[in-house]
Protein backbone atom coordinates (compact mmCIF):
# COMPACT_ATOMS: atom_id res chain seq x y z
CA UNK A 1 0.00 0.00 0.00
CA UNK A 2 1.81 3.37 -0.93
CA UNK A 3 0.17 6.62 -0.89
CA UNK A 4 0.96 9.24 -3.69
CA UNK A 5 0.25 12.32 -5.15
CA UNK A 6 -2.90 11.67 -7.99
CA UNK A 7 -0.66 12.69 -10.60
CA UNK A 8 -1.24 10.25 -13.42
CA UNK A 9 -3.45 10.20 -16.01
CA UNK A 10 -6.63 8.58 -15.21
CA UNK A 11 -5.89 9.14 -11.67
CA UNK A 12 -9.14 11.20 -11.03
CA UNK A 13 -11.35 9.16 -13.30
CA UNK A 14 -10.41 6.34 -10.84
CA UNK A 15 -11.09 8.76 -7.96
CA UNK A 16 -14.41 9.83 -9.35
CA UNK A 17 -15.63 6.26 -9.97
CA UNK A 18 -14.34 4.50 -6.43
CA UNK A 19 -16.78 7.76 -4.89
CA UNK A 20 -19.92 6.53 -7.31
CA UNK A 21 -19.88 2.64 -6.52
CA UNK A 22 -18.75 2.75 -2.65
CA UNK A 23 -21.52 5.65 -2.30
CA UNK A 24 -24.05 3.28 -3.87
CA UNK A 25 -23.30 0.23 -2.17
CA UNK A 26 -22.50 1.49 1.27
CA UNK A 27 -25.50 4.44 1.42
CA UNK A 28 -27.62 3.70 -1.07
CA UNK A 29 -27.10 7.08 -2.58
CA UNK A 30 -27.78 7.71 -6.34
CA UNK A 31 -25.48 8.39 -9.65
CA UNK A 32 -25.59 12.25 -8.31
CA UNK A 33 -23.06 11.52 -5.86
CA UNK A 34 -20.38 10.36 -8.71
CA UNK A 35 -21.34 13.73 -10.46
CA UNK A 36 -21.10 15.87 -7.59
CA UNK A 37 -17.28 14.29 -7.06
CA UNK A 38 -16.68 14.42 -10.64
CA UNK A 39 -17.61 18.00 -11.51
CA UNK A 40 -15.72 19.37 -8.02
CA UNK A 41 -12.45 16.66 -9.04
CA UNK A 42 -12.96 18.33 -12.41
CA UNK A 43 -13.23 21.93 -11.36
CA UNK A 44 -9.66 21.29 -8.85
CA UNK A 45 -7.89 19.59 -11.77
CA UNK A 46 -8.63 22.52 -14.14
CA UNK A 47 -7.61 25.36 -11.69
CA UNK A 48 -4.43 23.44 -11.07
CA UNK A 49 -3.74 23.34 -14.78
CA UNK A 50 -4.79 27.43 -15.09
CA UNK A 51 -3.17 28.69 -11.80
CA UNK A 52 -0.38 25.86 -10.36
CA UNK A 53 0.00 23.98 -7.40
CA UNK A 54 -0.95 26.63 -4.47
CA UNK A 55 -4.79 25.18 -5.55
CA UNK A 56 -3.76 22.37 -2.91
CA UNK A 57 -2.75 18.56 -3.97
CA UNK A 58 -4.73 15.57 -3.99
CA UNK A 59 -3.53 12.04 -2.86
CA UNK A 60 -4.35 8.52 -3.79
CA UNK A 61 -4.27 5.11 -1.66
CA UNK A 62 -2.79 2.27 -3.85
CA UNK A 63 -2.30 -1.53 -3.62
CA UNK A 64 -1.49 -3.78 -6.12
CA UNK A 65 -1.77 -1.44 -8.88
CA UNK A 66 -5.39 -0.16 -7.67
CA UNK A 67 -6.72 2.95 -6.40
CA UNK A 68 -8.40 2.37 -3.34
CA UNK A 69 -8.63 5.53 -1.56
CA UNK A 70 -8.06 9.48 -1.99
CA UNK A 71 -8.09 12.20 -0.24
CA UNK A 72 -7.64 16.00 -1.08
CA UNK A 73 -6.37 19.28 0.69
CA UNK A 74 -7.56 22.79 -1.52
CA UNK A 75 -6.95 26.48 -0.46
CA UNK A 76 -10.40 28.13 -0.32
CA UNK A 77 -10.96 31.64 1.25
CA UNK A 78 -7.14 31.46 3.01
CA UNK A 79 -7.87 28.44 4.71
CA UNK A 80 -7.63 24.92 3.74
CA UNK A 81 -10.33 22.64 2.95
CA UNK A 82 -10.11 18.54 3.22
CA UNK A 83 -11.98 16.70 0.36
CA UNK A 84 -12.91 13.60 -0.91
CA UNK A 85 -11.56 11.32 1.82
CA UNK A 86 -12.54 7.86 1.03
CA UNK A 87 -11.79 4.42 1.54
CA UNK A 88 -12.41 1.19 -0.06
CA UNK A 89 -13.15 -1.42 2.37
CA UNK A 90 -10.28 -3.94 1.43
CA UNK A 91 -8.06 -0.73 3.20
CA UNK A 92 -10.49 -0.01 6.63
CA UNK A 93 -8.93 -0.75 9.89
CA UNK A 94 -5.25 -0.95 8.40
CA UNK A 95 -4.37 2.92 9.36
CA UNK A 96 -4.38 4.08 5.48
CA UNK A 97 -7.04 6.50 6.73
CA UNK A 98 -5.21 7.72 9.79
CA UNK A 99 -2.21 8.13 7.00
CA UNK A 100 -4.27 10.37 4.40
CA UNK A 101 -5.60 12.67 6.97
CA UNK A 102 -2.10 12.93 8.52
CA UNK A 103 -0.79 13.65 4.40
CA UNK A 104 -3.24 16.09 4.11
CA UNK A 105 -3.05 17.80 7.74
CA UNK A 106 1.20 18.16 7.43
CA UNK A 107 0.38 19.91 3.50
CA UNK A 108 -1.75 22.17 4.98
CA UNK A 109 0.29 23.22 8.27
CA UNK A 110 3.36 23.54 5.58
CA UNK A 111 1.18 25.85 3.42
CA UNK A 112 0.68 27.66 6.22
CA UNK A 113 -3.45 27.70 6.74
CA UNK A 114 -4.40 29.05 9.90
CA UNK A 115 -6.99 25.94 10.12
CA UNK A 116 -8.85 23.52 7.70
CA UNK A 117 -12.76 22.70 7.52
CA UNK A 118 -14.51 19.74 5.94
CA UNK A 119 -18.31 19.57 5.15
CA UNK A 120 -19.45 15.92 4.98
CA UNK A 121 -22.26 14.02 5.52
CA UNK A 122 -23.81 11.92 9.15
CA UNK A 123 -23.37 8.58 9.38
CA UNK A 124 -19.94 8.33 8.13
CA UNK A 125 -18.59 7.16 11.30
CA UNK A 126 -15.36 6.06 10.54
CA UNK A 127 -14.37 9.11 8.66
CA UNK A 128 -16.10 11.66 11.41
CA UNK A 129 -13.62 9.17 13.56
CA UNK A 130 -10.38 10.20 11.95
CA UNK A 131 -11.72 13.97 11.51
CA UNK A 132 -12.00 14.06 15.87
CA UNK A 133 -8.66 12.14 15.99
CA UNK A 134 -7.36 14.75 13.78
CA UNK A 135 -8.77 17.42 16.34
CA UNK A 136 -12.04 18.39 14.23
CA UNK A 137 -14.87 19.97 15.97
CA UNK A 138 -18.83 19.80 14.74
CA UNK A 139 -19.28 23.27 13.76
CA UNK A 140 -22.87 22.85 12.05
CA UNK A 141 -25.69 20.49 10.65
CA UNK A 142 -28.38 20.62 9.08
CA UNK A 143 -31.11 18.37 7.67
CA UNK A 144 -30.58 18.02 3.18
CA UNK A 145 -32.24 16.10 0.81
CA UNK A 146 -29.28 15.33 -1.78
CA UNK A 147 -27.74 11.95 -3.63
CA UNK A 148 -30.97 10.30 -3.21
CA UNK A 149 -30.72 9.93 0.39
CA UNK A 150 -32.58 11.99 3.47
CA UNK A 151 -29.25 13.28 6.07
CA UNK A 152 -27.83 16.13 7.63
CA UNK A 153 -25.05 18.02 6.00
CA UNK A 154 -22.27 18.61 8.65
CA UNK A 155 -19.58 20.69 8.93
CA UNK A 156 -16.22 19.79 11.39
CA UNK A 157 -13.27 22.67 11.82
CA UNK A 158 -9.89 22.84 13.35
CA UNK A 159 -7.51 25.85 14.30
CA UNK A 160 -3.90 25.36 14.03
CA UNK A 161 -2.23 27.10 16.78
Amino acid sequence: MIIRLATRPGDLGEVIALHGRLYADEYAMDQSMEAYCGAGISRFALDRLEKGAQVGEMWVVEEDGRILGSIAMLEEDGMGRLRWLLLHSDLRGRGAGRKLVETSMDYARARGFPGVFLTTISGLDAAHHLYRQAGFELTGSEPVSKWGIETDEQRFDLKFG
